[in-house]
């Protein structure tokens, strides 16, 4: 449920680049300091933006999907 939990998470930062307004609120930081850890560990180890767009959300929700695959496995 944590894994699902932190996806939403993710999903909810991402509809926020809609509206960039957002990150500048009090949700809208705390959603930031979620998400941010993982996402500048993903962007230092891999080149993920590509002109405006940021795919390190997607690659993050993929290795969370495999980490718990994975997790689940091992119990």
């Amino acid at each position: 449920m944590a894994f699902e939990l932190y996806e939403f998470i993710l999903f909810v930062y991402c509809l926020m680049s809609f509206v960039p307004s957002l990150y500048g609120s009090s949700f809208g930081r705390f959603v930031a300091s979620l998400v941010n850890p993982l996402l500048n560990l993903i962007r230092r180890v891999i080149p993920t933006t590509i002109g405006f767009l940021d795919f390190s959300p997607i690659i993050a929700i993929i290795l969370i999907q495999l980490l718990q695959k994975v997790i689940f496995l091992i119990i």
